[in-house]
């Protein structure tokens, strides 16, 4: 855990830094881990998320980016607990009034989930423990909601 000093305030951090990379184009180390340049700024918004700031370009950025949780205000766990059970409740509306989220939040949450399916299957598999049927029947079922659509 990093313990850092800004303004005054202690900030924990139990981010591993060298994980991330500058995401402007322009900056000499864009794309390159471990090169020291990713600091914390700040923590931000109601799940805490971390801004990050380069070194290099002194660009900032979310921790979130490039993630499913990008620009989302539901915490994370929540999101992908939501998104496990469809192989139980089998239709999204089923889903939505099981958790209390609207039809529509379920949907794109569902097309973000599409997009970094590699993420959400890791993380389906180690830290919710669904097995590979379960996951396999998640994205059969969003496989099949993208055709409706």
């Amino acid at each position: 855990m990093n313990l850092l000093f800004f303004g005054g305030i202690r900030i924990t951090s139990e981010l591993d830094f060298s994980q991330f990379f500058c995401c402007n184009k322009d900056c000499a180390d864009y794309g390159l881990k471990s090169q020291g340049n990713i600091v914390l700024k700040e923590r931000y918004g109601k799940n805490n998320h971390a801004l990050l700031k380069c070194k290099t370009c002194k660009r900032c950025f979310s921790e979130t980016r490039g993630t499913i949780f990008f620009e989302l205000n539901t915490p994370d766990e929540e999101v992908l607990r939501t998104l496990a059970m469809i192989p139980e409740k089998g239709s999204i509306r089923g889903i939505a009034r099981a958790t209390g989220h609207g039809k529509d939040t379920v949907c794109r949450w569902l097309e973000i989930a599409g997009a970094h399916s590699e993420e959400v299957t890791t993380y389906f598999l180690k830290n919710l423990n669904l097995n590979k049927v379960e996951v396999d029947e998640i994205w059969s079922y969003i496989k099949k909601a993208k055709k409706r659509n």
